[in-house]
């Protein structure tokens, strides 16, 4: 029995009802427009007869035939009037005709007794027609409807049957294209998911690395000055040697605070904003990282505005990494540019720096891997691409072709856009 919460019998029980409806009203709307037609041709018939009568007898007076018979009536108006009759086993139509200008009425009678008979076997057939097609539209309407429960069914199924690795995505090709924009969804939470497996196991097990360096430096350090009486200045020294590590396993701390903020983040309504203006906005402020090194931002950001709906947090997060990665591996007095662009929905965020260059071999988006010689945890690019796998973009490095550097590529794909008031607008 069909459950009144099911998509299947709500689906069946509309479908159903709806097409019973119209084939009731069709029907309906038949047989009185071949009722009326049948009918209009019997009394144009009688109205023909009864106007030969006239021309034949117009001479005449008062006068009883076979077939009509005039008589007088009392009646203001002098319209033809029909009417049908029962004589016996007979439907009987009678025509009343004006046939003069006094009071004078000619009566035509016709038996239309085998036009009814037909008329009503019309009307049976129309019924056991609508009947018949009332079963064939229940049946098509189960039919149907299963089809589209065994969809969701399978795709309930497959989705019951995932394991912790979330491995198995869903194929695209195996449902209608109703379903393909849940699957792309579903696909992307899965995606989401091993990423997310991935990063955390290879997070924690450098997260315990980083932090049991520098506590077995102090350790090491602190058994070593117990051993026997040292003078003050070794002590001092061992105090500062303990601070730094200290320090360094308060970076590591700082840092794991911010993935778990990032992570809340991810949870975040979307706003509204005008990212190229946003992006403006967010150089100028991070320009002052460069001041003292004579370092500066260039901006080449294009469309010229460009509404879109993301989480302003996530994207200040790849924005903020990016940037400050750029002035840290670029040289004094060197220029770091920011480009922006909108082709074919993807819009493409790009920061380049004046460094090095990078080996495009190596993993950098990994949880604490460090590179180079410049101080930092080894966080920041791996945060950048959890936001990005968040907010459905991607992050990638690359090398600068023309010169030396690295470019710090961000793209999102906005789906849809419309000009309104000069601005290009986005959903995302």
């Amino acid at each position: 029995m069909l459950s009144k919460k099911s998509i299947r019998s709500k689906f069946f029980l509309q479908l159903a009802s709806t097409i019973t409806v119209l084939v009731v009203i069709f029907s309906g709307l038949s047989y009185q427009i071949l009722k009326i037609n049948i009918m209009q041709n019997e009394f144009k018939y009688l109205i023909k007869t009864a106007q030969s009568i006239i021309e034949v007898n117009k001479d005449s007076d008062f006068m009883i035939f076979k077939d009509y018979k005039i008589i007088k009536l009392d009646k203001k108006n002098k319209k033809p009037d029909f009417k049908i009759v029962n004589d016996k086993e007979k439907k009987i139509l009678i025509l009343t005709y004006p046939y003069n200008n006094f009071d004078d009425y000619l009566i035509v009678k016709k038996d239309i007794t085998q036009t009814v008979k037909i008329l009503d076997t019309i009307f049976i057939s129309l019924i056991l027609i609508i009947l018949i097609a009332i079963s064939l539209i229940i049946f098509y309407s189960l039919f149907l409807s299963r089809i589209i429960s065994i969809n969701l069914k399978e795709l309930g199924d497959k989705i019951s049957r995932f394991d912790d690795n979330f491995k198995i995505q869903l194929d695209l090709n195996s449902y209608p294209v109703e379903f393909h924009k849940i699957i792309k969804s579903i696909n992307h939470l899965i995606a989401r998911i091993e990423n997310y497996n991935n990063s955390q196991k290879e997070l924690f097990i450098g997260i315990a690395h980083e932090l049991k360096t520098p506590l077995a430096v102090m350790k090491a350090k602190n058994d070593v000055t117990l051993i026997k009486k040292r003078d003050e200045e070794y002590y001092i020294q061992t105090i500062i040697n303990s601070n730094d590590s200290i320090d360094n396993i308060n970076k590591i701390i700082n840092e794991i605070l911010k993935i778990g903020r990032l992570e809340g983040a991810q949870f975040e309504e979307s706003d509204e904003l005008d990212i190229v203006e946003f992006i403006k906005k967010e150089s100028r402020n991070f320009s002052l990282l460069g001041v003292n090194k004579g370092q500066k931002i260039t901006l080449e950001l294009e469309p010229e505005s460009l509404n879109v709906k993301i989480q302003k947090t996530l994207f200040l997060q790849i924005l903020q990494n990016f940037i400050q990665n750029a002035f840290k591996f670029s040289p004094n007095d060197s220029e770091i540019k920011i480009i922006s662009y909108l082709k074919n929905d993807i819009f493409t965020l790009i920061v380049e720096d004046c460094g090095e260059g990078i080996d495009e071999t190596k993993d950098y988006f990994a949880p604490f891997k460090r590179f180079g010689n410049k101080d930092g945890v080894g966080l920041g690019l791996f945060l950048c691409k959890s936001a990005a796998t968040a907010i459905k973009g991607k992050v990638y490095l690359e090398n600068k072709k023309d010169s030396s550097g690295t470019r710090a590529i961000f793209e999102i794909n906005i789906k849809t856009k419309r000009v309104k008031n000069g601005k290009t607008h986005s959903n995302n």
